[in-house]
């Protein structure tokens, strides 16, 4: 799992950041939070899921897992998929998250 430099966080994630990130790398499952990565299909633009899904080996196997946000709930990781979507149109004028999100700008944990 790599994660953004800039990470995206929604506000009920933030103060927990350290700690989900922790987690992750021990592989536990936590209740509530959701990752927003790169889209994995050709033609998307994000995918979010809940951490959980990596346990899944199929999943886990074709899931991107440059972390771009972290989120604590569904409503949250939509607003904050949002968030990086409008983010990328106001630098960029347009949609294309994989040349805004190079492979450079993640670090493995």
């Amino acid at each position: 799992m790599r994660w953004y430099r800039n990470l995206y966080l929604g506000s009920n994630a933030a103060p927990h950041i350290r700690a989900i990130r922790k987690k992750a790398a021990a592989g536990k499952l936590m209740a509530g939070v959701y990752y927003i990565t790169p889209a994995t299909a050709p033609g998307g633009l994000l995918d979010i899921f809940h951490n959980g899904m990596l346990r899944q080996s199929l999943f886990a196997g074709v899931q991107c897992t440059d972390v771009i946000g972290v989120a604590e709930g569904r409503m949250e990781a939509f607003r904050l998929a949002g968030q990086v979507i409008w983010d990328v149109y106001q630098e960029t004028g347009g949609f294309d998250l994989r040349s805004r999100f190079r492979s450079e700008d993640f670090v493995e944990d």
